[in-house]
């Protein structure tokens, strides 16, 4: 604690390896000192009249008296000057009274650690009766010098009498509130207080002033302007030269960026103990939602691996089901895991454009139908044919596919989805997902969409559920500028309705982006030449199995120059499935490549690993269309139809 002045202290001590013990404690402690020790009266006596002192220390006994006669002295002598009793072994009751008698403090030497602290305290508590004592003189000599010194500075000053009230303010307070002397004194400045902080400050003066101690108190004071701003307020008891009690005196600091400060901190904390929330929930559901089809997965496969022999094809038949199912869990989770993590990271894209609601809806839910069929459930909609949407294509596909997903899961054999939609007041859209399921008590729906709540429970089926699909699609309608919200009955079924922004009449069809059916058929589609363009063996496999259907010939390339050599010598190649991550050339090069000689052929990127703005690379590389893996029938149904 230097100050860059030293401070000057008179040691009563007859034990220099105490005094020394004494001086070091303090230097540790950052003081810059210019310190004194004596033992005898007469010396003592002699340097309290001569010297200027900030601090006193004294031992309790010393040769031939004591720190009560010690005290007495200073108190005759230098009574401004804080005592402290720095003793070997002293009662409680003794320490009490040197305290009545004028000791600031007092401390043990075995216990000499607290010495800093008490010095610092004693020269605060000095310093604040030294401005005290200044200001009463200042009163006492002349009340105008002291209204010049309390208006020349930044400090909001205030004094009341001995009924409480305020009978004065100075300038710098008036000119703060906007407001007269007259308008503010006795009670009036109490309008200027915040009517959410009034209370609790009248009750820390008023019980002040009852007990003639100091308060603080922070609160909302109404500045010129018309906007409320924080002032940190300190009271003091003042009195008279001669002791008599006169009322109280008051300060107030602006300290309105340090609460804004203070509140931008909490709400930050606020975030950060959110993010660790979802951070726990995201972990958790790694560990246990993925665990469980993995284990089914992976005992399946041990199983094929080593009694293949033994299997009948209904069993091959049954396990290749299982599997699939336990993939397709595994898959949908995954996206919407990676879903929600872009969503957090600020990745999300967002790029509306106008389309048909029925088509697209039309179009999405056929992407449920084998979880619909397996558990007999029937799918309605009532959608009006001619009903556009200007909304995130993307996300919104996202967002029908997780809240249908859910009404299947928690829907039993035989019953019934439906999906409506309609338009609502200021050119919104409203949709609405209902079915007969098994329903939600109102403690269950008081917690959906939120991260950090648990409302996991398994499907009518035992399909699992983490509920972080309803927290994406709650992610989802705010980043499109909707509603999200539920309604539900316990084995009633539940009805989530959601809006979107609607569209004033487009000026034509062409405007309206036009979504291909999954249920036309493929008549039409001639035998295609396809080359794979794929480095890895399952993945080539799989891909040529998927297409097989559309194919007449098929042609392999393990990199992208190989790629870009086949097609060199095969110009009627009609379509080419293109990795993007592939050994010599990435596939965006060799599209490129392929693009200088050949502007025709039907190029899809695909990969596993799609960045946030891989549909935009594949597009600027020469791709026609970008997909990720697994390959999804449906989906690449709609792109054959949509481009052979």
């Amino acid at each position: 604690m230097d100050t860059g002045q030293k401070l000057n202290i008179l040691s009563l001590e007859d034990s220099v390896l105490d005094f020394e013990l004494i001086r070091d404690q303090l230097i540790h402690a950052g003081y810059n000192l210019n310190i004194e020790r004596v033992e005898k009266e007469t010396e003592f006596v002699f340097l309290l009249r001569s010297a200027k002192y900030d601090i006193i220390l004294a031992d309790f006994r010393l040769p031939g008296f004591d720190a009560f006669a010690a005290l007495q002295l200073c108190m005759e002598i230098c009574p401004q000057v804080p005592f402290i009793c720095v003793s070997g072994m002293i009662g409680e009751e003794t320490a009490a009274e040197i305290i009545k008698q004028g000791a600031v403090d007092y401390v043990l030497k075995d216990k000499i650690g607290r010495l800093p602290s008490a010095l610092e305290r004693a020269l605060n508590e000095a310093k604040e009766k030294e401005s005290r004592k200044q200001a009463e003189e200042a009163l006492r000599e002349s009340e105008q010098n002291y209204r010049t010194l309390a208006d020349s500075g930044q400090t909001l000053i205030w004094a009341s009498g001995m009924d409480k009230r305020c009978n004065y303010f100075n300038l710098v307070w008036l000119d703060f509130t906007g407001q007269s002397l007259e308008q503010q004194q006795n009670d009036g400045y109490l309008k200027s207080i915040h009517s959410g902080d009034l209370q609790l400050r009248t009750l820390l003066y008023q019980e002040a002033f009852d007990q003639r101690e100091k308060f603080s108190a922070e609160y909302r004071l109404l500045h010129h302007s018309g906007e409320y701003r924080w002032v940190q307020e300190n009271g003091s008891p003042r009195y008279s030269s001669t002791g008599e009690f006169l009322g109280y005196i008051g300060q107030c600091q602006d300290i309105t960026m340090r609460k804004q400060t203070e509140l931008e901190l909490q709400k930050k904390n606020e975030e950060l103990q959110k993010l660790n929330a979802e951070k726990d929930k995201f972990f958790s559901i790694i560990a246990h939602d993925l665990r469980s089809p993995f284990s089914a997965f992976l005992g399946y496969t041990q199983m094929m691996e080593e009694e293949m022999e033994t299997f009948t094809m209904e069993e091959l038949r049954n396990i290749a089901s299982t599997m699939r199912k336990s993939a397709s869990m595994l898959f949908n989770l995954l996206e919407n895991l990676l879903e929600w993590s872009r969503m957090q990271r600020g990745l999300t894209s967002f790029k509306p454009e106008l389309f048909l609601l029925h088509e697209q809806i039309e179009a999405s839910i056929e992407l449920v139908r084998d979880a619909t069929e397996k558990k007999k459930i029937r799918m309605r909609m009532d959608i009006p044919d001619d009903l556009p949407v200007f909304t995130d294509l993307q996300m919104f596909e996202s967002l029908i596919r997780n809240l249908v997903f859910n009404a299947i899961k928690f829907t039993p054999q035989g019953g019934e989805i439906k999906i409506e939609a309609k338009t609502i007041p200021g050119n919104s859209v409203q949709v609405s997902v209902k079915d007969t399921g098994i329903g939600m008590n109102k403690d269950m729906l008081d917690k959906l969409f939120r991260m950090n709540e648990g409302t996991n429970r398994k499907g009518t089926g035992g399909e699992p559920s983490t509920g972080l699909g309803l927290i994406l699609c709650k992610d989802f309608v705010d980043k499109l500028g909707g509603e999200i919200w539920a309604e539900s009955e316990e084995g009633e079924g539940s009805t989530f309705y959601f809006t979107l922004p609607g569209s004033n009449e487009p000026e034509g069809k062409s405007d309206i982006r036009n979504i291909v059916s999954p249920h036309k058929t493929y008549t039409g589609i001639k035998p295609l030449k396809i080359l794979i363009a794929e480095d890895d063996d399952t993945s080539e496999m799989l891909i040529a199995i998927t297409l097989k259907k559309f194919s007449k010939v098929f042609l392999k390339a393990a990199t992208g120059s190989e790629a870009v050599k086949i097609c060199r010598a095969n110009p009627d190649i009609d379509l080419i499935m293109m990795d993007i991550q592939m050994p010599e050339m990435d596939g965006y090069e060799a599209t490129r490549r392929i693009r200088q000689f050949n502007s025709n052929v039907v190029i899809f990127a695909q990969t596993a690993f799609g960045k946030i703005n891989e549909p935009e690379l594949s597009r600027e590389a020469g791709c026609n269309e970008y997909i990720t893996k697994p390959l999804n029938l449906d989906t690449l149904r709609k792109l054959m139809l949509k481009h052979f």
